[in-house]
């Protein structure tokens, strides 16, 4: 994976267990994003982030990431499980969350086999006691030139944290990526844009889509 500055506390990495890919991925994610956004209005010697430049991309030999292409984000956590970017919306509350972790994927003899793995996994996650689903969707693609499965999702976050001591419901939009790497078949890579506010982002696929096409796999037909 692509390696930042060491002021990034990389001891804040995740690293996405192939059973519980969805609930670990959002809970974590936008956890660390409150966090280090706070953080950065008080920095501590403890934990310092930086500020990243629209479309920012880091080499590394498994995966090439940019960084989303707009103003505002800072890089909170960047390890070989993979890296977190995050920024605040305009609202109260409102969150922005581009991340991509490593995961090991299953073992399967086909695409269909593939997705019904990742799906189910993230299915049983999706609808617990923090969050219900109300729109879910998934298809499973060969665009890149290897398996990949696309997931979308609107949820109700009832337990969304929004500052040291506060919770509220908030809305939770989600674009996934799952993919199996290329070259290295016993690695998989998750990529994932979130919104969370108290209403839908109007231009969330937009963006999404624009970060998700920017993590490639190096020297391969989709990184040119």
């Amino acid at each position: 994976m692509p390696t930042a500055s060491r002021r990034v506390n990389s001891s804040l990495g995740i690293y996405l267990e192939g059973q519980h890919m969805f609930r670990s991925l959002l809970i974590s994610a936008f956890s660390l994003a409150i966090a280090g956004l706070s953080a950065c209005a008080v920095p501590t010697p403890s934990r310092e982030f930086q500020n990243v430049p629209p479309g920012k991309v880091y080499a590394g030999k498994i995966l090439n990431i940019a960084a989303p292409n707009s103003e505002g984000w800072q890089l909170l956590k960047s390890s070989p499980s993979g890296m977190v970017f995050a920024r605040q919306g305009k609202a109260p509350g409102e969150s922005f969350v581009a991340q991509v972790a490593i995961f090991n994927p299953p073992q399967t003899d086909s695409p269909e086999e593939f997705e019904a793995v990742i799906v189910k996994g993230a299915q049983r996650d999706a609808e617990t006691g923090r969050f219900s689903t109300s729109n879910f969707t998934h298809q499973f693609t060969s665009a890149r030139g290897y398996p990949c499965v696309q997931m979308q999702n609107i949820s109700e976050d009832r337990q969304a944290k929004t500052g040291p001591n506060k919770t509220e419901t908030l809305v939770l939009q989600n674009e996934h990526l799952y993919c199996r790497h290329p070259v290295q078949k016993n690695i998989g890579f998750a990529i994932t844009y979130s919104h969370r506010g108290k209403s839908l982002h109007p231009d969330f696929q937009k963006e999404a889509n624009s970060f998700i096409e920017g993590v490639l796999v190096p020297n391969t037909p989709s990184s040119k």
